[in-house]
């Protein structure tokens, strides 16, 4: 059997080389690592699943942010449709209205100053003229 010495500075202890403290030294160690493995499968299990779900906290953050700008497009969108419709209502009032002869003929004597047979036209001024004058 071979003596180890201890590199302690206060005593020097000697460790007996043979098979039982090689054993014990073997599972001392075996202990040692399967320690360090629990630690390293402890930590990979919180690491990842933590780094999993700050992505997807990321990724729900820029979706939502997203629909938020998707609806603030379709606010604007609802607006200029509804302009639009009532612009398309006036036209086709405007249309009909066209279509009809008597509305013709009252737009013509209105802007034209033309007359049916027998009427007299008289022009009254705006306040607007009384007051340029």
């Amino acid at each position: 059997m071979a003596r180890r010495h201890s590199s302690n500075d206060e005593q020097p202890l000697t460790k007996l080389d043979n098979d039982y403290v090689r054993n014990t030294d073997k599972a001392i160690n075996r202990k040692k690592e399967g320690r360090k493995r629990k630690i390293r499968r402890i930590l990979f299990f919180a690491i990842v699943p933590v780094g999993i779900i700050i992505v997807l906290i990321n990724i729900l953050a820029y979706q939502s942010e997203a629909l938020v700008i998707k609806e603030q497009k379709k606010e604007v969108a609802d607006k200029q449709l509804a302009e639009v419709k009532e612009e398309h209502e006036l036209l086709n009032l405007k249309i009909k209205q066209l279509e009809d002869d008597e509305y013709i003929a009252k737009l013509l004597r209105k802007e034209y100053y033309l007359s049916e047979e027998g009427e007299v036209i008289f022009i009254i001024p705006d306040a607007e003229n009384k007051k340029d004058e």
